[in-house]
């Protein structure tokens, strides 16, 4: 496998809740580590840094005392991830996502752009990416 792009709950989830996971997103996450192709998008932090600042009924991530650019650095860190830079290629790929799906979500738009430039496949909960991938229009992994 070429790699694997968690989305950004993927990503809270393995480093929080790895248990929250199914058998098959935690065996795809440690070969990809071990291989060194666990990738993250930079727009995860911006879309962990947007929901751990929604009110408390909202039921937003904890991110424990930290500031967001920290716990995603460490994140990034612990789970030995390697960052793919939103590069104009991706950039021009996320306005196609919405012109072909629809998809009105920008962090996904983005993850989901990310995902087709680089060919690999999202490790995702989402049910609008599952339906995108029911399609054949991206690969994912269910967490």
């Amino acid at each position: 496998m070429p790699g694997v792009l968690p989305d950004t709950h993927a990503l809270y989830w393995l480093v929080t809740a790895a248990d929250t996971l199914s058998g098959e997103a935690l065996v795809s996450i440690a070969q990809n580590q071990d291989a060194g192709t666990l990738y993250v998008s930079p727009i995860t932090a911006w879309e962990l840094t947007i929901a751990s600042r929604k009110p408390a009924h909202k039921n937003p991530p904890d991110l424990g005392a930290t500031s967001p650019a920290t716990w995603f650095s460490q994140a990034v860190k612990n789970t030995k991830s390697k960052i793919i830079p939103i590069k104009q290629r991706i950039a021009y790929e996320a306005a196609e996502v919405v012109v072909a799906t629809g998809h009105r979500d920008p962090g996904d738009c983005y993850l989901i752009a990310t995902a087709r430039v680089k060919k690999i496949p999202i490790v995702t909960r989402d049910a609008i990416m599952q339906a995108h991938a029911l399609c054949g229009y991206l690969d994912i992994i269910l967490c």
